[in-house]
């Protein structure tokens, strides 16, 4: 699922699966062709890949009909250009905060190649586009998918206004993805995901976004997560970013070891490292 496809599938608030792939290695190109995933998530803020070996994993999953995700650094447009220019077929932008910063990644993304002063005139109302612009417009980006990690306070307090800034045709922002890490710690109750005030939290934010029209789900990314997963899910969650290549690995060979040393009698390694990609 690539391309319009799977804007149109977030759009719907359909189903979409996925998790954060870590590892570079070629081989995990046919891991994940193996799980039916609707796309991978590829994380430019934390995961130190080079430009060329991105550009090369977002063009191979997009060929096998996976879209890959790419989180940029920053909230940039320019960095959300440049990864759609790399092969991103979705951008998650982290951290974001204030409408006038979304504004701008839904023009890098959903208007491009416009850009400068005009871009800024039409983004604002001042100017409207020529019918034959804009039919190019929404022709040249009908591919290209925006999502916004909701991570603080402001973000949270603001997901109205994101909901209702447009595009060439359609909704500017085609989905909400929670980062439970910095969202615990914006809210002073750092990485307590299973304790009432956390679910209330996003479990609310969830539903706003449901009730606003926009697919919504979180990155479950630290060990021993499905359970927070699950309960997203329950509370109408329809982006499943379910951990990370790297973790998922630990909590299955963690728990092997343990099976084989329960045999041997031997002392069970229970010690878990705290958040984590």
């Amino acid at each position: 699922m690539i391309g319009h496809e799977f804007r149109n599938a977030l759009r719907k608030g359909s189903p979409i699966y996925g998790t954060l792939l870590t590892s570079t290695s070629p081989k995990s190109f046919d891991v994940v062709l193996s799980l039916h995933l609707d796309f991978v998530f590829l994380c430019a803020e934390h995961v130190s890949y080079n430009p060329e070996t991105l550009s090369w994993m977002c063009r191979a999953f997009k060929a096998a009909g996976i879209n890959p995700v790419v989180r940029i650094l920053e909230p940039s447009p320019y960095l959300a250009t440049q990864a759609l220019d790399a092969g991103a077929g979705a951008i998650l932008v982290p951290y974001v905060e204030d409408e006038e910063e979304v504004l701008q990644l839904v023009g890098a993304v959903k208007y491009r190649p416009l850009k400068g002063k005009k871009l800024a005139r039409i983004l604002h109302g001042e100017e409207k586009p020529s019918a034959e612009l804009a039919q190019y417009l929404q022709q040249h980006n009908r591919n290209n998918t925006l999502l916004l990690n909701i991570e603080s306070e402001s973000a949270v307090k603001n997901l109205e206004l994101f909901a209702q800034i447009p595009s060439i045709d359609g909704p500017g922002v085609d989905g909400f993805v929670i980062g439970p890490h910095d969202l615990s710690t914006s809210y002073e109750m750092p990485e307590a995901y299973h304790s009432a005030e956390f679910m209330e939290l996003s479990t609310s934010i969830i539903k706003k976004a449901k009730s606003l029209g926009v697919s919504v789900g979180g990155h479950t990314g630290y060990r021993g997560s499905l359970d927070l997963q699950k309960d997203w899910v329950k509370a109408g969650a329809n982006i499943m970013l379910h951990c990370s290549d790297m973790l998922l690995f630990a909590d299955k060979l963690q728990s092997d070891l343990n099976e084989l040393r329960l045999i041997q009698g031997a002392e069970q390694i229970t010690q878990v490292n705290s958040e984590s990609i």
